[in-house]
């Protein structure tokens, strides 16, 4: 028997499959299922008519299992049928189960001894090692559950540092009573309900992540991973290196980088080399101002600081958008190959249908937090285009990108833990809100909440490596034209002036209304392009605006909350039309817009109500 290798959705291997159509054999084979069956076979052979478009020994099965649609497909007369009946019954009176779990489990016993002659395996043992069960046990386990409790108490005191103003011994001591207590109830739990049960360690993990009350800390470590990986790691540390060290300025030298080492457990550094690069559009600047100017229209349209194609367009999409993508995508790949991804889904099935979603709708929302852009070509895994609409909706209003949502943490926590806490408040209801009225208002149904429910298991490398290769290539390939497409479209309406007056007619409203000084206008408009410069941008306006004075966190988080719900990105959008078609995309747009401003202009109100 040959294989063949294809990929119907990139058109890979399709040749090679057509070659082989002629090489196609219809296999034979022939199932003994016992002499009483037999018997009653051959007996119901000769009572079917003479032509069938099926076998006859295929019908004859069938109606030993009971078929009874088949009996009336058949059309048989009356005699006939009661002489069929005649022979089930008296083959079944030898079987003290039903002929059609007899026959089934023939079928299955003869697979299984064709599985045995051509694949081999090694059988694991069902208890797991005593040593690892008791590391298990006593150590990570106890060690995961403070760590749990621990951080649960730190965020509340960082959370509320004004009514809960202890010292610093009261909160160290706060902070180990709650790893303490956290640890005693959860791993007494966990002891008594599964350290006598001598299952896998997989196994218990698997029925931990869909507990009711335990799963929760888990996703709460889970989602913490993944924001140190993703929005930290990489897009921090390596978007930072690839766009000012690889990439670069096209006017200005990036000063190359070093290889380095740090030495464990110190703060010396040991440099290996150091690389003279100064950065892919530094040299293309060079090469082009062999021929034309840094002012002119052609270097402006390629090598523009604003609104460049090369330097903005692909720059984007590659240096910044391209770590953060794969990075996403690893951690996406360990949740899914261990089996959680379906266990999350099914832990939050009820929240969804609150917006009119189920399960399957955790996946475009969880690849939002790394990427709305590809989050919105996901959603096409959602059953129903009602779903569909819901979920780009939401994924363009209220899912903030890791970029964004790593700035924003950022700059947000080191202000005031109480604003950060209403940030994410104020998101997630709009995300409820929001939702909760589209699944009413927008035409449609629903549909029913089905996924197969994988063992867990330690993921393996290999399928993690690949299936990550095969959708970053997907999503550049995807979405690296609409991100250049969208640069060009911004570079055209800043060479008309467009941007100029749309930041005066936003004036009135960015002033008088959400109480912020003008130049964060500018800050919103480039959200457009890139969500974390808007943020960016709008923090460094209001630094200015305060001077030598501390910036007022009341505008702050207004300011945040709005470029938050502000329109998509330009590359997003584009997936918006071309995935739920342009008359869909633009109206969400015109949603989105004066809804952001309108919940900006409600929490300003309320925050000069509330004392902090």
């Amino acid at each position: 028997m040959t294989l063949t290798k294809t990929i119907a959705t990139q058109k890979y291997g399709i040749g090679a499959l057509r070659n082989s159509i002629n090489t196609v054999k219809v296999p034979k084979i022939s199932i003994d299922y016992g002499k009483t069956i037999e018997d009653g076979i051959t007996q119901l052979e000769t009572l079917l008519p003479e032509k069938t478009t099926v076998k006859k020994r295929a019908l004859a099965i069938m109606l030993l299992s009971f078929d009874e649609d088949l009996e009336e497909t058949l059309e048989i007369d009356e005699e006939t049928l009661e002489k069929i009946h005649a022979v089930r019954d008296g083959v079944q009176k030898e079987y003290g189960h039903p002929l059609s779990y007899v026959i089934t489990k023939k079928r299955s016993d003869y697979v299984n001894d064709l599985l045995k002659g051509i694949v081999s395996y090694r059988e694991h043992e069902a208890k797991a090692g005593e040593i690892s069960r008791n590391l298990f046990f006593f150590f990570f386990m106890p060690l995961f559950t403070f760590f749990v409790g621990y951080k649960v108490i730190d965020l509340l005191l960082f959370m509320f540092a004004g009514p809960l103003d202890t010292g610093g011994q009261a909160a160290w001591i706060m902070r180990l009573a709650g790893g303490g207590i956290s640890v005693g109830c959860y791993s007494f739990h966990l002891f008594s309900r599964e350290y006598g049960s001598n299952r896998k360690i997989t196994n218990i993990l698997g029925t931990l992540t869909m507990h009711p009350g335990l799963a929760w800390p888990m996703l709460i470590v889970v989602l913490w991973c993944i924001y140190k990986i993703v929005g930290q790691f990489g897009a921090g540390d390596c978007v930072d290196f690839v766009e000012s060290k690889i990439f670069g300025s096209s006017l200005e030298m990036s000063g190359g980088f070093d290889f380095k080492a740090f030495i464990p457990f110190t703060n010396v550094e040991y440099v290996f080399t150091h690389v003279n690069f100064q950065g892919i559009n530094y040299y293309l600047g060079l090469l082009c101002q062999k021929f034309m100017s840094s002012d002119n229209f052609f270097f402006q349209l390629f090598l523009g600081e604003e609104a460049g194609l090369m330097q903005v367009g692909v720059t984007y999409s590659i240096a910044i958008i391209l770590p953060i993508v794969g990075f996403f995508f690893i951690s996406f790949g360990l949740m899914e190959d261990s089996g959680y991804l379906p266990r999350l889904a099914v832990m939050l099935n009820r929240f969804f249908k609150i917006i009119g979603l189920n399960g399957k709708a955790v996946l475009p929302m969880v690849l939002g937090l790394g990427c709305d852009t590809m989050a919105t070509m996901t959603t096409r895994i959602l059953d129903t285009k009602k779903e569909r609409v819901i979920s780009t909706l939401l994924l363009a209003l209220a899912v903030p990108c890791s970029a964004q949502l790593g700035v924003i943490a950022g700059i947000l926590g080191s202000v005031s833990g109480a604003h950060l806490a209403i940030y994410f408040i104020v998101i997630f209801s709009q995300m409820l809100l929001v939702g909760y009225l589209s699944s009413k208002i927008i035409k449609g149904t629903g549909s029913d909440f089905l996924m197969e429910m994988p063992p867990f298991r330690r993921p393996k490398l290999a399928n993690i490596l690949m299936k990550t290769y095969y959708r970053t290539k997907w999503f550049l390939k995807e979405a690296v034209p609409l991100f250049v497409l969208g640069t060009f479209i911004l570079f055209i309406i800043t060479k008309l002036g467009v941007l100029t007056y749309i930041q005066r007619a936003a004036e009135p409203v960015v002033k008088h209304f959400l109480g912020l000084p003008v130049e964060t206008t500018q800050g919103f408009i480039l959200g457009f392009l890139r969500r974390d410069y808007a943020v960016v941008s709008i923090f460094k306006a209001l630094e200015k605006d305060a001077g030598s004075m501390v910036i007022n966190p009341n505008q702050l988080i207004v300011s945040l909350v709005v470029v938050t719900l502000f329109v998509p990105c330009l590359a997003n959008f584009f997936v918006m039309i071309k995935e739920r078609g342009a008359k869909t995309a633009f109206l969400m747009l015109a949603f989105i817009l004066p809804f952001s401003f309108l919940i900006g202009g409600i929490l300003r109100y309320v925050l000069q109500l509330l004392p902090i």
